[in-house]
C-alpha cells in the first residue's frame, strides 16, 4: 500500500483521470490537498467524479478543503464576504455556470461534501519523517510557538482558520516566512503554482516544506503547468 498526494486539480479532470491510472484504490491511499474546482471547464465535474470515488472507494480517498472549495460554499450560503464578481475573478465562472443548471438537492449534496472536508492530516513520510498536509500552509499572523520555538504546524492551522477561513486558506505566507522559527513537521501544500515560484512545473522541495501544485489551471498551462502527483512511499513524482 502506498500514499499518493495531488492539489489543484482546477476541473482539470482528463489529466487528473491520467495520473489515477498510476494508483490503485483497492489497495493504495490517495489524498487530494484541496482546490478541486474552479479555473477549469469541468470543474463540477471534476468534483462529482471524486465524490463517487469516495463511495467507490471507501476509505481509500481523502480530500482537504481549499480555498476554491471554500468559495464555493461561501456562494451557495450567499456569503456578503464573496461577491459573484469576486468569485468570477478568483476563476470561480465554470464552477458557478454549472451550479446554475443542478437541482436544489445535487446542489446540497456537494456544500455537505466541501463542509465536511478537514483542513489537514498528519501522515508519516520515510524521507520527511513526521509531516503534515495541507492546502495553503501558515497564516503569519496567527502562529503558535512551541515552548522549543518551533512552530505548532498542527495549531497554527487551527489558529489561523478559526480566525479567518478565508485568509488561511488563501494564505501564501509558508513561501516567504524567515528561516527561524521552523515548523514542528516538514510540511506539504499547494495552493502557490510552482510555476509562479520557480518558473518550472517541477514540485518543489525545501528544507520545511515541499509545494505539489505543479500549475494545472488553465492560466498556469499557458506557462508549462501540469498536474501532478507525489508518492510518498517511494518519494516519487509525476506529471500529466
Amino acid at each position: 500500500m502506498s500514499l499518493y498526494l495531488m492539489s489543484d486539480i482546477h476541473g482539470d479532470i482528463n489529466s487528473f483521470k491520467k495520473l489515477l491510472k498510476n494508483v490503485d484504490l483497492k489497495k493504495d491511499d490517495l489524498l487530494i490537498l484541496g482546490d478541486a474546482v474552479d479555473r477549469g471547464e469541468k470543474s463540477i465535474e471534476t468534483l462529482q467524479f471524486i465524490m463517487m470515488l469516495f463511495v467507490r472507494y471507501p476509505g481509500r480517498i481523502s480530500m482537504l478543503k481549499g480555498n476554491h472549495e471554500l468559495f464555493l460554499s461561501m456562494w451557495i450560503d450567499g456569503d456578503p464576504m464573496l461577491s459573484e464578481r469576486s468569485w468570477i475573478s478568483f476563476g470561480g465562472a465554470p464552477t458557478l455556470a454549472s451550479l446554475r443548471y443542478m437541482s436544489e438537492s445535487d446542489v446540497d449534496e456537494i456544500k455537505g461534501f466541501v463542509d465536511s472536508l478537514p483542513l489537514y492530516r498528519e501522515i508519516e513520510s520515510p524521507v520527511y519523517g513526521a509531516c503534515v498536509a495541507t492546502h495553503s500552509g501558515l497564516d503569519a499572523q496567527h502562529l503558535v510557538i512551541n515552548p522549543d520555538g518551533t512552530i505548532n504546524a498542527v495549531q497554527s492551522i487551527i489558529k489561523g482558520y478559526e480566525a479567518s477561513p478565508f485568509r488561511m486558506l488563501c494564505s501564501d505566507d509558508i513561501h516567504y516566512l524567515p528561516a527561524h522559527p521552523e515548523p514542528d513537521r516538514y510540511m506539504i501544500v499547494g495552493h502557490v503554482p510552482c510555476t509562479r515560484l520557480t518558473g518550472s512545473h517541477k514540485i518543489i522541495r525545501t528544507k520545511r516544506y515541499m509545494d505539489i501544485d505543479s500549475g494545472a489551471n488553465p492560466n498556469e498551462r499557458e506557462l508549462g503547468g501540469r498536474l501532478s502527483m507525489y508518492c510518498v512511499d517511494t518519494d516519487t513524482e509525476y506529471y500529466a
